[in-house]
């Protein structure tokens, strides 16, 4: 990488991570392009110029931090599918309250714009992304049955996990149980369709979270029942 692209990629990331922090503090809506600018040290038409519009710098945001994600996924083997998609599952489950107020600004944003289609399927094809190779990876080793399409698995997985992240985000979890409701919707997602010692480690994660997974389904109402007879 030459110098001139280097120095490029530095200062789009210094950008990406000042709208992380901005969006953090003040929610998607309240920041500004100048507040970006300012926060970053770039003038307003650099930003324009390297991201086009605010929705777009949106956009690379959440290509950034799922990036930033899977770099912390705990280390596993890279033949080993299903010991991939559990540790992005475990890693999305832990990191995401340490980043609480970002993750829940987009989310909210998400979940409130009408015009945010391609933001939703951009998270899901991120996650879908990093899955389909992993259960290729199952597939050819025999652990996955082999009418199963990953693509389309893939596609049920990313919408499980979203759907877990939303609850979160609405704070119908709590960050304790996070990683165990991500854990059992993955494993019980892939239980169907697993075979041989895959399906053995699925089953043997879902009877280990099933009490999360029940907390997860209850209804606000049942949770703070329960809460109070605690």
């Amino acid at each position: 990488m030459d110098l001139v692209t280097r120095q490029r990629e530095e200062r789009r990331e210094r950008i990406l991570e000042a709208a992380r922090l901005l969006i953090a503090d003040r929610g998607y809506d309240a920041v500004t392009m100048r507040d970006l600018a300012e926060k970053s040290l770039v003038s307003v038409p650099t930003l324009y110029n390297l991201f086009g519009s605010k929705n777009e710098l949106l956009f690379a945001a959440v290509e950034y931090y799922f990036a930033d994600l899977v770099g912390n996924a705990e280390t596993v083997e890279p033949e080993d599918g299903l010991a991939r998609i559990i540790s992005l599952a475990r890693t999305l489950g832990r990191e995401t309250p340490r980043h609480a107020a970002y993750v829940r600004s987009m989310m909210g944003f998400i979940g409130s714009a009408s015009d945010t289609g391609g933001i939703n399927d951009l998270v899901a094809g991120q996650l879908s992304k990093e899955m389909v190779g992993a259960l290729e990876q199952m597939q050819s080793k025999r652990q996955l049955v082999a009418w199963a399409d990953p693509r389309l698995l893939a596609g049920c997985l990313a919408n499980q996990i979203s759907i877990t992240t939303f609850e979160w985000a609405r704070r119908e979890l709590r960050d304790e149980v996070l990683e165990g409701a991500m854990l059992y919707g993955t494993a019980l997602t892939l239980l169907g369709v697993a075979r041989g010692k895959a399906a053995g480690e699925l089953e043997a994660l879902v009877r280990a979270y099933q009490e999360v997974a029940g907390e997860s389904m209850a209804s606000p109402r049942d949770r703070r029942t329960a809460s109070e007879e605690g």
